[in-house]
C-alpha cells in the first residue's frame, strides 16, 4: 500500500507507512505488511489472512489459534467479520476514553462489543491477552533497533524491504533457539556420570 501524510506522535506531520506485524510465541513473525492509515482497523483481517497463508506455506496447516490485538483494532466490523482465528481484541482504554467505537457509536450498545468484552473478562481471556505485549512489542523494538525506523525504498519495493526485515528477524530467532538448545544438550551431557568397563 502507498504511504500517506500522517501525524507524528510528538507533533507535526510526515509521509509515513503504518507498519503491521503478526507474531507468535518466540516472537517469530508470521506476517508483516504496511497499512496506509493512522488507525489499524482495516489491517486486522488482511494481516490474519497473510499470517494464515504464510503458516500454510511453511507446512503448518493448523493455522492461527488465538489472535490477540490491542484496542486500535477494535471495531464492530472486525468483531463480526468471518475469521478462522479466535479473536481477542481489547475494547477498553481508547474506546472508553472516547466513549465511542470507530463507527461513532457507543460500544456498550453493540452486542459484538459486549461479547468481546465478556470474552476478555474470563480467566482464559485475561490470561491469553496478558501475553500480547510480551509477544509483539519486542518484535517492533528488535526490528527498529536492527533496521531503524526509515524505509529505504518506495512503492512495491517497500513490501520487499519489510519482508526482508522479517526474514532476517526470524532467522536470528531460529539461530538463537538452536544455540540455546545445543547449549542445554551440552550441559545435560556434562552432568551424565562417566562409566568405564574393563
Amino acid at each position: 500500500l502507498a504511504s500517506r501524510v500522517m501525524p507524528l506522535k510528538k507533533g507535526g506531520w510526515d509521509q509515513l507507512y503504518n507498519l503491521q506485524a503478526l507474531a507468535g510465541r518466540g516472537q517469530v513473525i508470521a506476517a508483516i505488511a504496511t497499512h496506509d492509515n493512522t488507525n489499524d482497523l482495516g489491517a486486522l483481517h488482511p494481516l490474519l489472512a497473510a499470517g494464515t497463508a504464510n503458516l500454510a506455506a511453511a507446512g503448518i496447516p493448523a493455522g492461527i489459534g488465538a489472535a490477540l490485538f490491542d484496542t486500535g483494532y477494535a471495531s464492530e466490523a472486525n468483531f463480526t467479520a468471518p475469521c478462522g482465528a479466535d479473536l481477542y481484541v481489547a475494547v477498553t482504554r481508547e474506546s472508553v476514553q472516547a466513549g465511542t467505537s470507530a463507527a461513532g457509536r457507543d460500544p456498550a450498545a453493540s452486542p459484538a462489543w459486549q461479547q468481546m468484552a465478556a470474552k476478555l473478562d474470563t480467566p482464559e481471556g485475561r490470561a491469553l491477552y496478558k501475553q500480547r505485549k510480551a509477544i509483539i512489542e519486542p518484535v517492533f523494538a528488535q526490528l527498529f533497533a536492527r533496521f531503524g525506523r526509515t524505509l529505504h525504498y518506495r512503492g512495491d519495493m517497500v513490501t520487499t524491504e519489510i519482508h526482508l526485515w522479517a526474514a532476517v528477524h526470524n532467522m536470528l530467532k531460529a539461530i538463537g533457539a538452536r544455540t540455546r538448545r545445543e547449549q542445554r544438550e551440552r550441559q545435560a551431557a556434562a552432568r551424565q556420570p562417566a562409566l568405564a568397563a574393563a
